[in-house]
């Protein structure tokens, strides 16, 4: 697979993660993060493994996987999701995006920089400057910015380091297996780990007709779909490049909220889109020139 096609499917499954927000504001209010967060990773295991059964990935010899690898992405899974869902609770969608989301890319470029000695490439810090710069613009109207709403950034903030750490590893283990069968097998392990969670909170509002849809499509679109498009591109740009092309997430979460939940657009929040696709385009274009030296290199 060519980095510019990989480049796409990231994006493609950044846009899917983008509707994670929209699915948590319509749930019901008795919802709780852990309800959510179970039932997010135990529906998306099961669209995982019914594609990775039809599609013969299941792995052949589960005793040769990287347990070690997967135990790290596990473990980032189920401190992820409580942290990301109790910081909306807390501070809101848009504080949670400014915190959360931007500084995932730099935790990944210091954690790539410790541990493996690699710095990102010199258009990675542009990007990211037009990407965080984009992300402030789109949500300064609504950032709280009181000592209690700071406190709780702390939330966010490692919401970032762990999803960070999880996109450092994973293609660790997608060396074994493929993206879909690595996101299967650590969602499955994470919704068990997790399962006991029902019985500690209601979980009644799953029943109804709203919550179905909210557990389906937070499950199908924002957990299978999502992470083996990411994942798989992932595979193929590196984690640094990779955690900044997820910057499009928030791209997509203000159109879906522009468009189908008819919330009002400021002149801030349109920079902001502006400085996220320059961001974008500087990233996709590196990639297809790094591609174009890297075939010049070879013939």
């Amino acid at each position: 697979m060519t980095t510019f096609r990989a480049a796409i499917l990231l994006l493609l499954g950044a846009l899917c993660f983008s509707t994670t927000g929209m699915f948590q504001s319509i749930a019901p209010e008795d919802a709780s993060p852990w309800i959510v967060g179970e039932a997010r990773m135990s529906v998306g295991c099961l669209c995982l493994f019914a594609w990775c059964f039809f599609s013969h990935k299941l792995p052949k010899n589960w005793k040769a996987l990287p347990w070690k690898y997967i135990a790290v992405c596990t473990g980032c899974i189920l401190a992820y999701s409580p942290l990301f869902f109790f910081s909306v609770k807390a501070v809101g969608v848009s504080t949670t995006a400014v915190v959360a989301i931007g500084v995932t890319p730099l935790w990944t470029a210091i954690i790539e920089k410790v541990v493996y000695g690699e710095a990102p490439p010199i258009r990675w810090y542009v990007a990211t400057f037009l990407a965080l710069a984009g992300i402030v613009h789109m949500n300064a109207e609504s950032f709280d910015t009181s000592s209690s709403s700071l406190l709780y950034s702390i939330l966010p903030i490692a919401a970032g380091f762990v999803y960070a750490v999880l996109l450092v590893v994973t293609p660790k283990v997608m060396e074994h297996i493929p993206a879909e069968t690595t996101m299967m097998i650590v969602m499955g392990i994470a919704s068990v780990v997790m399962f006991p969670v029902i019985f500690l909170f209601p979980f009644d509002w799953i029943f109804t007709t709203k919550g179905a849809v909210v557990v389906v499509g937070i499950g199908l679109i924002s957990v299978g779909l999502a992470f083996s498009l990411f994942m798989t591109g992932l595979k193929y740009t590196g984690s640094v490049i990779g955690a900044t092309l997820g910057l499009a997430e928030p791209i997509g979460a203000s159109i879906i909220g522009i468009v189908f939940l008819g919330e009002p657009v400021s002149k801030l929040q349109i920079g902001g889109l502006h400085l996220l696709f320059a961001s974008i385009i500087l990233l996709v274009f590196g990639q297809i020139l790094l591609r174009k030296k890297t075939k010049a290199e070879t013939e």
